[in-house]
């Protein structure tokens, strides 16, 4: 009695490998997809991290600074908000901001009770490398000091309305190239703090 074998066929073989090829195919760009889209999520956490805490550390600052009412009614310290005046709409709005700190000490007054100035502060942005710059000056020493307080900064903004000169607003915002080219978010994302100056 013969034994008869049976196997696959070439067609059947050829087919199922075709079959496999497609699935395996398949799962691979639905991986990749999710691969990006993971790295998208976690570009754009990440993002967010530096400007909120240099927009917190500034509101911090910027509140331990006097409001002063010069001819204008619109100066913080004696060198100001740098602009070119308000818009129509009353808003002031500058690239830079510049003002007075008092010491650590904030009981150490003058005989004018005015508060014994410590150092000149400036953020900017410096648009060439995307980050956001704190300039410090010690008033006695002249001693000048400079820190990165965020990175991947596209823009950064300071405004005040006229009729409420002592609370500004802080914009910053920012984005991420990636060395494919691709922008994480597709647009930048704003940031926003405000912080009150104190009273004389």
């Amino acid at each position: 009695m013969r034994n008869a074998q049976k196997g696959f066929t070439i067609v059947e073989v050829t087919l199922s490998v075709a079959i496999s090829a497609i699935i395996i195919l398949g799962v691979f760009g639905i991986l990749q997809a999710s691969n990006r889209q993971l790295e998208m999520i976690h570009g754009r956490m990440s993002l967010q991290e530096g400007p909120r805490e240099a927009l917190f550390k500034m509101a911090q600052e910027i509140r331990q600074a006097p409001q002063k009412v010069g001819a204008n009614r619109i100066l913080i310290t004696e060198d100001g908000i740098l602009n070119v005046g308000p818009d129509a709409g009353g808003i002031e709005r500058a690239g830079m901001i510049t003002f007075s700190v008092p010491t650590a000490a904030a009981l150490v007054v003058d005989g004018f009770y005015e508060p014994v100035w410590s150092s000149n502060i400036q953020y900017r942005l410096d648009e060439d490398t995307h980050q956001i710059l704190r300039i410090s000056e010690d008033i006695v020493t002249h001693e000048t000091r400079e820190a990165v307080l965020a990175n991947e900064v596209t823009a950064l903004e300071f405004s005040r309305n006229i009729n409420a000169p002592g609370l500004i607003t802080i914009t910053a915002s920012a984005q991420r190239e990636l060395p494919d080219g691709r922008r994480i978010p597709d647009e930048p994302i704003q940031m926003t703090a405000q912080a009150e100056t104190r009273n004389p």
